[in-house]
């Protein structure tokens, strides 16, 4: 990271159901078109949340921590 970068940098955890609300106010704020310089954030956050909520209902089979054998 450089010096003068003025990046910030979030990182949430929730259940799922604060999930499904935090994005459901999101979706709002951005429908509504009042924060037009948040616009991307928005929809990154979009993204996120509906990625994360999206692998906790429906978990992929690569993660499943099934028996291991040796």
């Amino acid at each position: 990271m450089e010096e003068n970068d003025d990046t910030v940098y979030c990182d949430i955890q929730m259940p799922v159901a604060q999930g499904r609300e935090l994005l459901d106010l999101i979706n709002k704020l951005r429908e509504s078109k009042a924060y037009p310089s948040l616009d991307t954030v928005f929809k990154h956050m979009q993204y996120e949340l509906s990625t994360s909520i999206d692998i906790v209902e429906n978990p992929p089979s690569w993660g499943s921590r099934g028996p291991t054998h040796h």
